[in-house]
């Protein structure tokens, strides 16, 4: 059995949109250089490799072609894929030379590139590939490491298990902006349905280069205020109007766009079935870890007027309402103000105290015990929030691949006479060749999966928020690196 590669986060084709910074064209140029140099130095190890491609291959939400936008979404996620292709060929060349070598590929569908679950753009990957060979693109259901296969093209529509080995998924299904319903078949009339980052990403961040691209990550309220501010009022203008339109858009998401119809979430039970049997677990694992993600953000009203901060208009608009109700009943009409001024500032005093300020990295580190327990494996391998980590909690080793882009990847190693994984290494690929950041020994498994009573009385994975690793990413820092210089600047977040 081989070797896993582990990569995610490479956004490939976040560049091609009519507005875009300089910086966008000279990363696509470096992925260009560096990418196939990657691969090579990988294949000249002369081990055996399965290329897990963990999630946000393609950045499909970034991408935008002239005239093409008006046709189904299927055809059009083609045509932005092919587009990606004909921008990288050097990444589409050591694709296609990694797999003539004996080496496997998985792709793992991310929230980016969640494309990756219509079958045209399935079969245009191979097509690009493989040539002539004939794959078959209509199996996404495959769980075990095991069966993919070496020499092959493999799709994934949420993750991967070796029994009492590994787990890997993208784990967006955790960040709530990013996540939808029914995840395996998340549609609405056949096409895709829009996740809240996603609308925010195409109606706002793809219209306005002048912002850094991981603002959403690390802007508050009053960043974006003082961002506009200090490029004039022109500029405030323009960017009051686009924040409107782009708050309709993603209240929108509730009211239909955002939720997955009957014949979606019937096919996601269908196919929730198949792979609970794929993977060897029972259907209350699968329960469980959907019991772990928050849900998704386009499901809830009061959650996206807080993403939009119209929570707080919603809240001065109803202390106004409550101030003339209550002066008009004592008659004393002006008392109306002072009595909204109030409430106002109680309400956001207790709205700032409830929000949490999103931080991916944190998030995935308090669930990621927990997955390892609930799947009954001792290595949870994830991607997302691009800050590679290397940590373990108990019998759990966690390990982020953090983002390609920043050279961050991961490297797992299986004992040669047992075949189980024995190491896992986080790793940076810099200036020409490989650094190991981190590394740590598998523990062995402690057994299946829970069963069902199992997972009833198991308690809550231990609260991992007050430790040192965590407190690290809630202050932003790289967790689990020794070895802070990368090649890129850093792009933070989903």
């Amino acid at each position: 059995m081989a070797d896993l590669l582990l990569i995610s986060d490479l956004h490939l084709g976040s560049h091609l949109k009519p507005r875009m910074r300089g910086e966008s064209v000279h990363l696509a140029s470096r992925i260009e250089e560096i990418f196939p140099r990657f691969l090579e130095h990988y294949m000249q190890e002369g081990r055996r490799w399965q290329l897990v491609i963990n999630g946000d291959f393609i950045d499909f939400w970034n991408i935008e072609l002239a005239g093409k936008q008006r046709r189904p979404a299927e055809q059009l996620a083609v045509a932005r894929l092919h587009a990606v292709f004909d921008a990288h060929p050097g990444v589409e060349d050591a694709l296609v030379r990694f797999l003539r070598a004996g080496h496997g590929i998985v792709f793992v569908t991310g929230n980016h590139d969640a494309e990756l679950l219509y079958p045209a753009v399935r079969a245009a990957i191979v097509s690009r590939l493989c040539g002539g060979e004939v794959v078959d693109t209509s199996r996404t259901d495959p769980t075990s490491l095991s069966v993919l296969g070496l020499g092959r093209i493999r799709f994934v529509r949420w993750f991967l298990r070796e029994p009492g080995g590994a787990w890997i998924e993208h784990g967006h299904k955790f960040d709530a902006s990013c996540a939808t319903q029914a995840a395996l078949s998340p549609t609405r009339g056949g096409e895709l349905v829009k996740t809240v980052a996603e609308v925010a990403t195409r109606s706002f961040a793809n219209l306005m280069p002048e912002i850094d691209y991981d603002a959403p990550d690390k802007f508050t309220a009053a960043d974006y205020v003082r961002w506009a501010v200090a490029r004039g009022w022109r500029f405030v203008l323009r960017v009051i109007l686009l924040y409107l339109h782009t708050a309709g858009r993603i209240l929108a998401l509730w009211a239909g766009p955002g939720r997955v119809d009957k014949q979606g979430r019937r096919a996601h039970a269908e196919r929730l079935a198949q792979v609970a049997a794929n993977a060897g677990l029972q259907m209350s694992a699968l329960q469980a870890l959907d019991e772990m993600a928050p849900p998704p953000s386009a499901t809830r009203l009061w959650g996206l007027l807080s993403i939009t901060a119209l929570d707080h208009v919603f809240v001065v608009v109803l202390a106004v309402l409550l101030g003339r109700l209550v002066g008009g009943l004592a008659g004393v009409p002006w008392v109306w103000l002072p009595i909204a001024a109030v409430v106002s500032v109680l309400a956001f005093v207790r709205l700032r105290r409830r929000k949490r300020p999103r931080n991916v990295a944190r998030d995935m580190l308090e669930v990621a015990a927990g997955v390892g327990e609930v799947t009954g494996v001792p290595l949870v391998l994830m991607g997302h929030s691009h800050r590679g980590t290397l940590e373990r909690f108990g019998d759990v080793v966690y390990a982020n691949s953090g983002s390609w882009l920043d050279g961050s990847h991961l490297v797992v190693h299986r004992d040669p006479d047992t075949q189980r994984f024995a190491e896992v290494e986080l790793r940076s690929w810099r200036n020409g060749g490989v650094v190991r950041v981190r590394q740590m020994l598998v523990p062995r498994s402690a057994g299946p999966a829970p069963s069902e009573l199992e997972l009833q009385i198991t308690p809550p994975p231990a609260d991992v928020s007050r430790r040192p690793q965590l407190a690290a990413a809630e202050r932003g820092a790289d967790v689990g690196s020794t070895d802070p210089a990368m090649m890129w600047p850093r792009r933070d977040g989903g």
